[in-house]
């Protein structure tokens, strides 16, 4: 029954977005990984990734593993899921299909190019399309969005790493938990304030309970969720390292009661407090600035939280200073060297750079650099993952300086990165329906 629903909803449903859907279906960007009309969208499953389906991402040390097995992969970013699953219209999204059927075309070529891990976040962020509209208010249809997503994992073999909450968004970020608790004022006490604490936990609660509409599972014994982070790039300007751990760690133990076989990671870009050695200090990005030694994030004392599965770091050239290779790859190696010697795994979980003009050669440059030392280390056993930032469907996302689609020289640089990383521990690049 409800792959009959969504066969009729696929073919006949309205199409709220900037183009005509059946022009862009003609188009070249619109042909590349089309779909099969023929059939529902719920039967657009090309491959797989050869994983177990219901196996958890276990840490065994600094590596991963799944059924016993080595797991190292290379994944990416797609940050605007809640808004295409639900198939939401403008403002929420700009897509020439219905966004459903952005999300199976892209999953269809990801695994096909042997990617194994998508990163999004759990929540929308476009006012008037919240997922969360009040606390304790949700819309249901967003949170079907989410299922649908988690189901077409589900079959093929896609593993899924959530983000719970953002710092830089007002709609399901730090600010609307501020915004919604009567006490606190400011960005800052979302890590202190006991309201503010109470509807994050209520939040958790809500997405981990959740009972997958499609195929029935709960979200927090799912195996196609590899894991979460609570938050995208925590900040908390001029706190005490302390504060933003403590909340950490509170969070993390409380997301556990619920998932206790999904892994938690800080989200954090890797910056080192005013608080840490001088030596740490001196890795953070700024050239006469101590500006990220007072964000309050102290990446490798909260690394070490005991509840935090494994380490990562986010590197964003464009937004720092020096803006050169040389800094970058100091960046990541140091950060693959302090998790190697606190034994955890180590993801490189975002990282992009701006195309900043006619050509792909300045991103490309940055690109094959972070993929090089990335590639080192996991030969290594030092790194376990990498999640580029961030990868559109063709035809999607055209003004975005840092999206990436598979019709330009960036991504064959990606391919082959993804077959390096295969390489590591001989998996396949994905497995054919049989």
């Amino acid at each position: 029954m409800i792959a009959c629903l969504v066969a009729i909803a696929f073919l006949s449903s309205p199409v709220f977005a900037d183009h005509s859907a059946e022009w862009f279906r003609s188009t070249p960007s619109g042909m590349h990984n089309a779909l099969d009309y023929s059939k529902s969208l719920a039967d657009q499953v090309e491959a797989t990734t050869c994983l177990p389906e219901d196996a958890f991402v276990r840490v065994n040390g600094n590596e991963f593993h799944i059924n016993g097995k080595h797991f190292v992969f290379a994944g990416w970013n797609q940050w605007e899921v809640m808004e295409a699953a639900s198939n939401a219209g403008p403002p929420a999204r700009h897509l020439p299909l219905p966004g459903r059927e952005h999300i199976v075309r892209l999953m269809n070529e990801g695994v096909n190019s042997g990617m194994k891990l998508i990163r999004i976040w759990a929540h929308t962020i476009t006012k008037g399309n919240e997922v969360q509209k009040k606390p304790g208010i949700w819309d249901e249809d967003a949170l079907q969005g989410l299922d649908f997503f988690l189901d077409e994992a589900r079959k093929r073999g896609l593993k899924i790493l959530i983000v719970l909450a953002d710092n830089w968004y007002s709609v399901g970020g730090v600010d609307q938990y501020v915004e919604w608790s009567d006490t606190a004022s400011r960005h800052q006490d979302f890590y202190t304030d006991d309201a503010a604490t109470r509807l994050f936990k209520r939040m958790i609660e809500k997405i981990t309970t959740r009972r997958n509409m499609i195929n029935g599972r709960i979200y927090g014994r799912d195996p196609t969720i590899f894991g979460y982070n609570l938050i995208n790039e925590a900040r908390c300007q001029n706190c005490p390292r302390e504060t933003i751990g403590r909340w950490m760690n509170e969070m993390c133990q409380h997301l556990k009661r619920f998932a206790p076989n999904h892994l938690v990671g800080l989200g954090y870009e890797g910056f080192f407090h005013s608080d840490d050695s001088e030596e740490l200090r001196n890795l953070n990005p700024g050239v006469g600035s101590d500006w990220a030694a007072r964000e309050g994030q102290s990446w490798l004392a909260h690394t070490q939280i005991p509840c935090i599965n494994f380490a990562s770091i986010h590197v964003w050239m464009d937004n720092w200073q020096p803006k050169t290779v040389e800094f970058q790859r100091r960046y990541i190696q140091t950060h693959i060297d302090l998790a190697a010697k606190i034994g955890k795994p180590f993801i490189l979980e975002e990282f992009g750079k701006k195309k900043e003009s006619s050509t792909f050669a300045e991103r490309d440059r940055f690109m094959r650099d972070a993929f090089d030392v990335a590639e080192r280390a996991a030969y290594e056993g030092k790194l376990a993952g990498t999640i580029f930032w961030h990868w559109y469907d063709r035809g999607v996302g055209l003004t975005s300086s840092y999206g990436i689609h598979s019709d330009e020289s960036t991504f064959g640089i990606i391919q082959a990165h993804v077959r390096d990383m295969n390489a590591i521990t001989g998996a396949l690049t994905y497995c054919p329906l049989r």
